[in-house]
């Protein structure tokens, strides 16, 4: 009887930490979608939102948050995030917004796993993370208008003027 109410608890534990970084990652692609549009500022801004994102998963899951190997982690994303981020600088919102927002989502969920996963040499795991990404991206699709009423849109994830080293 006790083991299965500590299952539940951990059962439970794991549903909410799903459900923090859930709302970590629409909060993250709700910002992108106001800092995107910034001119020259917007994309310093959303590389360290991205990283701000993956500081404060990281800290659900109590794991040690590491600037460079994050930093890493995104630029192993390759072609498909830097290409997508590049969309982001024709000046079009229609069009800025909702890159700046799938991107930001599925750097989230990549990084979601890849903390899950203690945060393994990313290097030998890259398309591993470059398929849950590419999955986020698609996904995040249905609910970027809800994403454009976020509450928390205005509010940044951490210092957007910082400069980080990818």
């Amino acid at each position: 009887m006790n083991e299965d109410l500590d299952l539940m608890k951990v059962i439970k534990s794991e549903e909410e930490i799903e459900q923090e970084v859930e709302s970590l990652c629409r909060w993250a692609a709700a910002r992108a979608g106001v800092i995107v549009v910034a001119p020259i500022l917007g994309q310093i801004a959303l590389a360290a939102n991205e990283i701000y994102l993956i500081k404060r998963i990281a800290n659900v899951y109590d794991k040690k948050f590491d600037e460079t190997a994050s930093c890493a982690f995104v630029g192993a994303l390759g072609g498909t995030f830097v290409g997508q981020s590049l969309a982001t600088l024709i000046p079009f919102p229609p069009l800025q917004i909702p890159i700046g927002m799938a991107v930001t989502y599925a750097v989230g969920k990549a990084a979601n796993a890849w903390i899950k996963d203690d945060m393994p040499d990313i290097s030998e795991y890259a398309d591993k993370y470059k398929d849950i990404f590419n999955k986020a991206k698609e996904d995040v699709k249905n609910i970027i208008p809800s994403l454009k009423n976020n509450p928390d849109k205005d509010k940044p994830l951490g210092d957007e003027d910082k400069k980080f080293k990818f």
